[in-house]
C-alpha cells in the first residue's frame, strides 16, 4: 500500500508538539516570560462565558416544549410514535405563513385541528367523560360540561403557546449558542493556540545558535503577527456575542407567548367562574329546601 495515500503534515504535527511542549511547561511552572492578553480581551472572555451560561441554562429547560405532550398524564398518554409525528406535523404548520396555512386546511381539514394531548385537554376528557355519566339535568353535569368546553380550547391555546416558545426562543436559542457562541470559542481556541506557538518560539529563540538567529527571529515575528490576527478575530466575534440584540428578542417572544395565553386563560376561567358560582348558588339552596323539609 502507497503512502502517499495518507500525506504527513510534518509542520503541523511539529507545531503541535511544540505547542503541548510548551504548555507542559506552563502547567508545571518551567515557563517564563508568557505572552499576556489585553483586559479588555479577558473582560470578553468572561462575558462570553457568562451568555453561554445563560444559554445553556434555558435551553436545558425550555427543551422540554420539543415533547408537547410533557404534562399529560401519563396513564392517558398517546404513544410516542403518535405524538411525535404529530407535533412536527404542527410544528410545520405554525411555521407556515396565513396564506400557505388556509391552503392546507382545505386540502387537509385535520391540519390545524390535530394536536398532541396535554394537561388542559385531560381535564377536559375527564370533565366530558364525567358529565356524560351524569343525568343531563344534573347541575354537576353541566358544570362540567361548561369547564370541558373551557378546558379544551385552553389546551389549543397552550399548545399554541408551547410551540411559539419552541419555534421563536429555543430553536433561536440553541442556534445563537451553536453558531455565534461556538464561533467566538473556536476563535478563542486559536488565540490559545497561537499563545504558546509565539511563547515557544521566543523560548527556542533564547537558546538558537548564531547561524540561525534570523530565522529564528523571524519565525518569532511570524508567530506574532498570527497571535495579534487571532486576538483581532477572537475579539471581534466576542463583541459580537455580546452586543447582538437577539437574545433579547428571543426573550421578549417567550413573554409574549405567555402573555397571549395567560390573557386568553383569564378571559375563557373569568367567563365561566360566574356561571358555576351562580349553579353552586342555586345548588345550595336546593339543598337548604330539601333539608328543611
Amino acid at each position: 500500500m502507497s503512502l502517499d495515500k495518507f500525506p504527513i503534515n510534518f509542520d503541523k504535527m511539529g507545531k503541535s508538539f511544540s505547542n503541548l511542549h510548551q504548555f507542559t511547561r506552563e502547567k508545571f511552572g518551567n515557563a517564563d516570560d508568557i505572552t499576556g492578553l489585553p483586559p479588555e480581551y479577558l473582560d470578553l472572555e468572561k462575558r462570553v462565558d457568562a451568555l453561554e451560561k445563560v444559554h445553556r441554562k434555558f435551553l436545558q429547560v425550555t427543551r422540554i416544549y420539543a415533547n408537547p405532550s410533557y404534562d399529560y398524564p401519563d396513564q392517558l398518554r398517546q404513544s410516542v410514535v403518535d405524538i411525535s409525528s404529530t407535533f412536527l406535523g404542527q410544528l410545520k404548520y405554525m411555521a407556515q405563513n396565513p396564506a400557505e396555512r388556509s391552503s392546507q386546511d382545505a386540502s387537509e381539514p385535520s391540519a390545524a385541528s390535530s394536536q398532541p394531548k396535554n394537561l388542559h385537554c385531560a381535564l377536559a376528557r375527564a370533565a366530558e367523560e364525567g358529565a356524560a355519566l351524569l343525568d343531563s339535568d344534573d347541575a354537576l353535569g353541566n358544570a362540567l360540561k361548561k369547564y370541558s368546553i373551557a378546558q379544551d380550547s385552553l389546551g389549543v391555546q397552550r399548545y399554541k403557546m408551547d410551540s411559539e416558545i419552541l419555534l421563536k426562543f429555543h430553536q433561536p436559542f440553541n442556534a445563537t449558542l451553536h453558531t455565534q457562541i461556538h464561533g467566538a470559542n473556536k476563535a478563542r481556541a486559536n488565540v490559545r493556540s497561537a499563545r504558546l506557538s509565539l511563547d515557544a518560539a521566543k523560548n527556542r529563540h533564547k537558546s538558537v545558535r548564531q547561524d540561525k538567529i534570523e530565522a529564528s527571529r523571524l519565525e518569532v515575528e511570524q508567530a506574532e503577527d498570527q497571535f495579534v490576527a487571532a486576538v483581532e478575530e477572537a475579539t471581534t466575534l466576542m463583541k459580537q456575542v455580546i452586543e447582538t440584540p437577539e437574545p433579547l428578542r428571543n426573550l421578549a417572544d417567550l413573554v409574549n407567548a405567555q402573555l397571549s395565553f395567560y390573557q386568553q386563560a383569564n378571559a375563557l376561567l373569568d367567563e365561566l367562574v360566574p356561571e358555576i358560582e351562580d349553579m353552586q348558588v342555586k345548588q345550595e339552596n336546593l339543598y337548604r329546601l330539601a333539608r328543611n323539609d
